[in-house]
């Protein structure tokens, strides 16, 4: 039996915000979700993993599902640029903590270009 695992390098970061207390994306950001979606095109060996973030200071204010709706959205986004269902993964954890400040009200696109090493 031969060990096998997948090294993941991350190839580009994307920041999509959203209005407080909204999963819409706004036309401002549909550019950077092409961008993407074009990324994504010309690297086949990659996948995007996408996060959901809530708002700042949202506490039971907003439901919790409104991170994964702003994922959802994105994913929807992707997909309507042509980038195949298969190539996008919704990280879905309510507890998740948001590494930095400015990802709050936001969803983040993390694209990994995936290299198989045995």
């Amino acid at each position: 039996m031969t060990n096998f695992h997948v090294q993941r390098q991350a190839l580009k970061e994307l920041l999509v915000g959203f209005p407080s207390g909204s999963a819409k994306i706004p036309v401002t950001e549909l550019d950077k979700l092409f961008q993407q979606a074009e990324l994504i095109k010309q690297n086949p060996r990659s996948l995007a993993m996408i996060y959901g973030y809530r708002d700042p200071g949202a506490g039971d204010a907003l439901p919790e599902s409104l991170a994964l709706s702003r994922a959802e959205a994105v994913k929807r986004e992707l997909i309507s640029f042509g980038i195949r269902p298969s190539l996008l993964h919704i990280v879905e954890d309510q507890n998740l903590l948001v590494p930095h400040p400015s990802l709050q009200g936001a969803a983040m696109t993390v694209l990994i270009q995936q290299c198989s090493v045995s």
